[in-house]
């Protein structure tokens, strides 16, 4: 007789995978924080935004590529906007002598400051010979005439004119690279006299920011 014991493998039952609890499940399926990739819009809208400060900056250098008008030179033969939309002056044109006020914007400090000197002094002009007086901005004409109207009121003496699309201010060659202050183009400050097509004096600001040259008592003692 065998003393071995008998043992039956069919008995045995392999171990069981401990499977994890619900706990357990809850902690390892915790979802990971997305990053949301750029969108193709996204890309396309950044482009397009350097693209339009690209030609914005383009534009400007462009209109300010002509030569500085000098004394001597013709009054340039353009039309910009005068008392409403439909009517147009061209100074080229104009007889006998006159002066342009450049502002590069109508209601800003400085240039609000400049112009009422030639208001409290357009008597004074006119016995040195002057026929007009223009005040111009690079400013829609409903912006001009509300200018005008908060400075001059009812007194029918200084003119003010637009140049809206900033032509007389290229074809001068004063373009002022207003993008930081006003957004686009406008007008170097300063005061021109002409006469009879011709330009007589020019003065030109050094600094946008101040009145020198320009001002009123200055441009007199030219005449």
């Amino acid at each position: 007789m065998s003393l071995r014991p008998t043992i039956n493998l069919r008995s045995i039952k392999p171990n069981r995978l401990i499977r994890p609890t619900v706990v357990s499940r809850s902690i390892t399926s915790i979802p990971r924080p997305k990053v949301q990739p750029t969108s193709v819009k996204q890309y396309r809208m950044a482009s397009v935004l350097q693209s339009t400060a690209k030609a914005a900056h383009s534009a400007v250098a462009s209109l300010a590529s002509a030569a500085p008008v000098k004394v001597g030179d013709a009054v340039p033969d353009v039309e910009i906007r005068i008392n409403n939309l439909e009517e147009k002056i061209n100074f080229s044109k104009l007889p006998g002598k006159n002066v342009l006020v450049l502002v590069p914007g109508a209601f800003s400090p400085t240039c609000s400051s400049q112009v009422p000197g030639y208001l409290e002094q357009y008597s004074t002009f006119q016995s040195k010979g002057v026929k007009d007086i223009y005040v111009i901005a690079v400013n829609d004409m409903f912006v001009v005439n509300a200018w005008k109207d908060k400075l001059a009121g009812d007194k029918n003496t200084v003119k003010f004119a637009a140049d809206d699309t900033s032509k007389l201010a290229s074809s001068l060659g004063l373009v002022l690279d207003g993008q930081a202050i006003f957004g686009g183009p406008r007008l170097k400050r300063g005061a021109i006299v002409i006469e009879d097509g011709k330009v007589v004096h020019v003065a030109v600001e050094p600094s946008p920011a101040e009145v020198t040259v320009s001002h009123a008592d200055e441009v007199l003692k030219t005449l």
